[in-house]
């Protein structure tokens, strides 16, 4: 099974997680994929260091936040998308 970033990885990045980030830094958006791919390294550590994504408000009752399990996940899929070379 291959990844893509639109229907792999971009539905992870919910449309909150996008302002977020926006808000950080105008040029981070995380619904490009040549931003992501740029951000790999950064991204894969963060997440899986545990200090991303942060707590969101409201708590994790939010439906853009990530338990355990999808945290996991994503990096299994980011790990894929990056081994098949990035595709769109």
């Amino acid at each position: 099974m291959s990844t893509s970033f639109a229907g792999t990885i971009k539905p992870y990045f919910t449309a909150y997680f996008r302002a977020h980030m926006l808000n950080f830094s105008a040029n981070f958006d995380l619904w490009d994929p040549k931003v992501v791919e740029a951000a790999w390294p950064a991204i894969y550590n963060q997440i899986s260091g545990g200090s991303m994504p942060t707590p969101l408000t409201p708590p994790a009752t939010y439906a853009g936040t990530w338990d355990n399990l999808t945290q996991a996940q994503f990096l299994v899929d980011f790990q894929a998308w990056k081994t098949d070379g990035y595709p769109p």
